[in-house]
């Protein structure tokens, strides 16, 4: 009887002891696997109409970049590291660089 006591006794400890210790959850906080590369210039006097931005290889129609964050589109890329490129309607590169953008991040590309 002192045995079944006893064994229960130690066994309650036990579970009291590790219920004490430290639990680890991986959560999902619903944030989406986006990140952002928006094309602003510096001055208002640069004229860059009609540019094309070129993300590891894929073209995306950018239009007229303004000067102002706020105004401009982002282009929707995922988390990691890219090469992004801003091509002119002649074909010049005025951007050519390679970028890590976190996740949910905005990377500005400043075009001078």
């Amino acid at each position: 009887m002192k045995r079944i006591i006893l064994l229960t006794f130690v066994s309650a400890i036990a579970v009291v002891l590790n219920s004490c210790g430290t639990m680890y959850k991986t959560q999902s906080s619903g944030k989406e696997n986006a990140s952002y590369i928006v094309v602003v210039k510096e001055s208002g006097r640069s004229l860059y109409n009609n540019v094309t931005v070129v993300v590891d290889g894929y073209m995306y129609p950018y239009g007229d970049v303004v000067k102002a964050k706020r105004r401009a589109h982002p282009v929707i890329v995922e988390p990691g590291r890219h090469n992004v490129k801003v091509v002119m309607v002649n074909g010049a590169v005025v951007f050519d660089e390679n970028i890590f953008i976190g996740l949910q991040e905005t990377r500005m590309v400043v075009l001078r």
